[in-house]
């Protein structure tokens, strides 16, 4: 009996199973920068809100140490404002309030920096398709006299993802990210995955 327990103690461990995918959420705050806003809108307030995502990892032999990962990423982000809105030049310039929604799809390739360590950089790119949905309504004068109106547009875009950022890799089991990118706007976030 003793013999048997001193030949399983100095036998190697099992290799664990290497997780090959992952799956979390992120919440970040999220802005269109003028530049952007410029290209559907000649004059508009500031718009700021927020997204919400649901991610789909996928590793290489190394599993979450992985020198690239791959990213599957369900977005839905709302940004909101209040101020002069104006379509086209030849347009009214009316007061309101305005949003801007977004449901997007991406696929985006990560590089990990140091991929071996706990604690670890990495920047990607991706892409993917969105269903942008604008909506504004507000009131202007004309010949003295003021009038409500609405303006409504919806349309599918391209959608480019660059995200930076610095994460924490708890044994292969858990992924805490905090992350800066650029997804139609610019995002500041953070995100949580549980590999399987």
């Amino acid at each position: 009996m003793l013999i048997m327990a001193l030949m399983a103690a100095t036998l190697p461990a099992a290799n664990p199973r290497i997780p090959r995918f992952g799956a979390g959420v992120r919440f970040s705050y999220f802005g269109v920068p003028n530049a952007l806003l410029d290209l559907a809108l000649d004059e508009h307030p500031q718009l700021a809100g927020s997204a919400f995502s649901f991610e789909v990892h996928s590793y290489g032999k190394k599993g979450p140490q992985s020198l690239f990962s791959g990213m599957y990423c369900l977005e839905y982000n709302r940004i909101s404002g209040k101020g002069y809105f104006r379509v086209d030049k030849e347009d009214n310039r009316f007061l309101g309030s305005g949003e801007i929604t977004q449901v997007n799809f991406t696929a985006t390739i990560l590089l990990h920096v140091f991929p071996s360590s706990p604690v670890h950089p990495y920047i990607g790119a991706g892409i993917g398709i969105g269903r942008m949905s604008i909506w504004a309504e507000g009131s202007y004068q004309e010949h003295g006299i003021t009038i409500r109106d609405t303006y409504e547009k919806k349309a599918f875009v391209p959608v480019g993802h660059i995200p930076v950022g610095i994460m924490g890799n708890i044994n292969d089991k858990c992924i805490i990210r905090a992350e800066a990118g650029f997804k139609n706007g610019f995002y500041v976030g953070g995100s949580v995955i549980i590999n399987l």
